[in-house]
């Protein structure tokens, strides 16, 4: 009788033990906030990513009212409160996973939601890279403030035939100027050090003719199909250093990025 127990004990460490071991450490994730109303994009994101061998987490952030993309567009995304939501969700996931990789992705009016999130997060938490599709915030949008908490890039999509960005009369996040996403963001005219630094990691992704060969015709949505993430946003996001042949907004002495 004694003998079955301990043999039952050593069985039931054996296991815990094993679960334990195979347990995995989270080591990075993705946060995804879809467009206004019913312009969803986060399972193709997430299909390219997949297939361009991102093996962490995803997940996408609810920020819509339900009550259709104008709303959405007009009040949800530019909304602090509800950018807040991702925020605090980023700080815990850092709390938690203090070492692992942090990326931040929108889709149009989701890009306001994304911007302002990182622009409240506190100064010690860091995100790794930030990727805009087809941005429907404002050109004009000083990114100086996002940039102080992305130890990394960002990347945004630009192209001039986006026909649902070039209908718009207001930008998502409220502010004046042409959408980011028809025009890439622009550089504010202060001259100040810290905006330096932070344009100096914003990349315009504009689209060209060879893009039509991964499914980005250079319409709204299309910036989501997985042949694009997997063959063009994906290595940005698991490169350790500048991806090649990027420009970004401000060239350093040394022509490349501090």
């Amino acid at each position: 009788m004694h003998i079955a127990r301990r043999s039952f004990s050593i069985l039931i460490f054996l296991s815990l033990s094993s679960g334990c071991a195979a347990a995995k450490p989270i080591m990075s994730i993705v946060y995804f906030c879809d467009g206004a109303g019913w312009y969803a994009g986060s399972s193709s994101v997430q299909s390219g990513l997949r297939q361009a061998k991102f093996d962490g987490e995803f997940e996408r952030y609810g920020w819509s009212t339900l009550l259709g993309p104008g709303t959405d567009h007009l009040i949800a995304a530019r909304n602090k409160g509800v950018a807040r939501g991702l925020s605090k969700r980023i700080q815990k996931f850092h709390n938690q996973h203090p070492h692992a990789d942090i990326f931040v992705m929108g889709l149009s009016a989701g890009t306001a939601v994304v911007l302002h999130a990182i622009e409240q997060l506190p100064a010690s938490v860091k995100v790794k890279h930030v990727v805009l599709l087809s941005s429907s915030a404002s050109a004009n949008h000083d990114l100086t403030a996002a940039m102080q908490r992305v130890s990394g890039c960002l990347y945004n999509t630009v192209s001039r035939s986006d026909a649902i960005l070039n209908s718009l009369g207001v930008n998502a996040d409220g502010r004046d100027g042409s959408p980011a996403g028809s025009t890439g963001f622009r550089r504010p005219r202060k001259r100040k050090s810290e905006t330096i630094a932070a344009y100096r990691r914003v990349v315009n992704l504009p689209w060209k003719p060879a893009y039509l060969a991964y499914d980005w015709d250079g319409g709204h949505v299309a910036a989501t199909n997985p042949k694009f993430i997997r063959a063009v946003i994906a290595p940005r996001l698991m490169a350790d250093g500048p991806f090649p042949l990027d420009r970004p907004m401000v060239i350093s002495s040394s022509g490349g990025m501090d």
